[in-house]
């Protein structure tokens, strides 16, 4: 009988000691919600990511996907000492360029920003006054910062819509001469507009290049350094090679 109930209280004793190790949960927060990031989308890469980094921190963090809108997460970040880490994020959008409200991680991802029109009607995008006289179609609440004054001078037109596909829709009508795509989605509008290279014009020249890391509250070192190391990882990792394929053409567009 000694035996048996050495064996029972060695299990109890590692029942225990698993408990002690369980993961911590930490909301891998989007504010997109259109592909190839929205989770409402099959295959959605935030999914996919939050599920890779809990298979890589070695049980230490279990990492829950969690969709909101842009507003909200504002108002979670802008919390004292908030928790969590925002994905495919870039400085730049949160008003971050110098990197000193919170701890940004190494890039993973080059994201290129891509002035799109009409065959029939092509765009040769260089810069704000490659618009100039057109009606450009936009997300609602989604800023322009760099066509602002152009468009509140009346030198550009701009017209939005209540998503990136209803603006392709549109130029596929010619309701709009041109619009804005990120690569990583193209893709996805690919399944969802058949023809869509049939008629898609990709100007030579891209709107921006953007970058995409990690970002976490000014107090949570030991998690950037995880972060840091599966920013590496993600550049060398083949699965994510293959979900980033539409950024080699993209790149191509940049150079």
């Amino acid at each position: 009988m000694l035996l048996p109930i050495r064996l029972l209280i060695l299990g109890v004793l590692l029942c225990a000691l698993s408990c002690a190790r369980a993961a911590e949960q930490i909301p891998l927060y989007t504010y997109y919600d259109e592909p190839p990031f929205a989770l409402d989308q099959p295959g959605n890469l935030s999914a996919k990511l939050a599920s890779w980094l809990s298979s890589h921190s070695a049980g230490r963090y279990q990492f829950v996907p969690v969709q909101l809108p842009r507003k909200r997460l504002d108002l979670v970040i802008g919390q004292p000492q908030w928790r969590g880490v925002v994905a495919w994020g870039n400085p730049v959008f949160f008003h971050d360029a110098q990197q000193r409200k919170y701890r940004w991680s190494k890039l993973y991802m080059q994201d290129v920003n891509l002035v799109v029109s009409h065959r029939s009607k092509p765009v040769a995008f260089k810069n704000a006054a490659s618009l100039h006289g057109l009606r450009v179609g936009a997300v609602t609440g989604r800023q322009l910062e760099d066509f602002e004054a152009d468009i509140a001078a009346g030198k550009i037109t701009r017209e939005d819509s209540t998503s990136v596909l209803s603006n392709l829709k549109k130029l596929k009508l010619q309701r709009i001469d041109a619009t804005l795509i990120s690569a990583s989605s193209l893709g996805s509008y690919r399944q969802s507009i058949s023809d869509l290279d049939d008629w898609l014009y990709i100007a030579p020249t891209p709107r921006a290049i953007v970058p995409r890391h990690f970002f976490i509250a000014p107090d949570q070192a030991p998690l950037l350094d995880f972060l840091n190391e599966m920013a590496n990882r993600l550049a060398k990792d083949p699965q994510w090679k293959t979900l980033f394929n539409d950024l080699q053409l993209a790149k191509r567009h940049a150079r």
